[in-house]
């Protein structure tokens, strides 16, 4: 099992954002998370990744803990030095790319593994042109973020997380700051990177897209899971009245 969360808590003030999530992803599965707004998807991803942190439970990533819960009832984080070790696991792509704008696209690629992965430059330069090439963008490696559409930006920020070799990816609604047309190219690297096994975990708002891809579709509602499972039975036959009134909501 690549990563494992049990029992989360999350509020912000009184607000109750996460109550009691829990949620496990094996090597090569695809899992879409689905909801309206305000259900608590991107706060779940922004908990998983330790860009927020939790008030409760427990997160681990390939059976190495980063976050616990003791009698005294609230989450303890490893140290430092353990967490980059299981930061090392994962890779995150944003809604709105998040591309350093002063370093051209094969910087913005090759900087993480060089500086922070230590790892060694001509081997990092090879496999960032290989993952241009992948992205359908080995002409564009010495342009800047500026100069590329919202598309290609989005495909060099996947290219980035990539360079990293996590174990698992997470994907936050990927698309949503693309028109339709954009859309598209996004969405063809993920089913890519799907159909080669990479284990990924995709908050989005693209039904057709995770009915195809997923492995599993969790569908969530004022930070709970109301349900999961193939999506097949999620998205075509919810036994949930909350997730057939969503869907019949989004398709209109």
């Amino acid at each position: 099992m690549i990563l494992e969360m049990k029992g989360i808590q999350k509020s912000f003030g009184g607000l109750e954002v996460l109550k009691d999530i829990s949620l496990e992803v094996d090597s090569g599965e695809v899992v879409s998370i689905i909801g309206p707004s305000g259900s608590g998807k991107s706060t779940l991803l922004r908990c998983a990744t330790f860009l927020e942190t939790i008030d409760a439970g427990e997160i681990s990533y390939m059976g190495v803990p980063a976050a616990t819960t003791g009698a005294e009832g609230y989450a303890r984080y490893v140290s430092e030095a353990e967490l980059r070790k299981v930061k090392s696991y994962f890779g995150l792509v944003f809604q709105q790319f998040n591309l350093f704008p002063h370093y051209s696209v094969l910087k913005n690629i090759m900087d993480a593994p060089i500086c922070v992965q230590k790892r060694d430059k001509e081997e990092v330069y090879e496999e960032a042109m290989e993952l241009l090439r992948k992205m359908n963008l080995e002409n564009r490696a010495d342009a800047y973020p500026c100069q590329l559409s919202g598309g290609q930006q989005q495909r060099v920020a996947i290219a980035r997380a990539l360079a990293l070799n996590p174990a698992i990816l997470f994907f936050d609604e990927p698309t949503s700051a693309l028109d339709p047309e954009l859309t598209g190219e996004v969405l063809k690297v993920i089913r890519q990177l799907a159909d080669e096994k990479m284990t990924m975990v995709v908050v989005t708002h693209e039904m057709p897209f995770a009915r195809a891809v997923s492995n599993r579709v969790i569908f969530m509602d004022k930070g709970v899971i109301v349900e999961q499972g193939h999506p097949e039975i999620v998205l075509g036959n919810p036994r949930q009245e909350r997730t057939i009134q969503f869907l019949r909501n989004y398709q209109r």
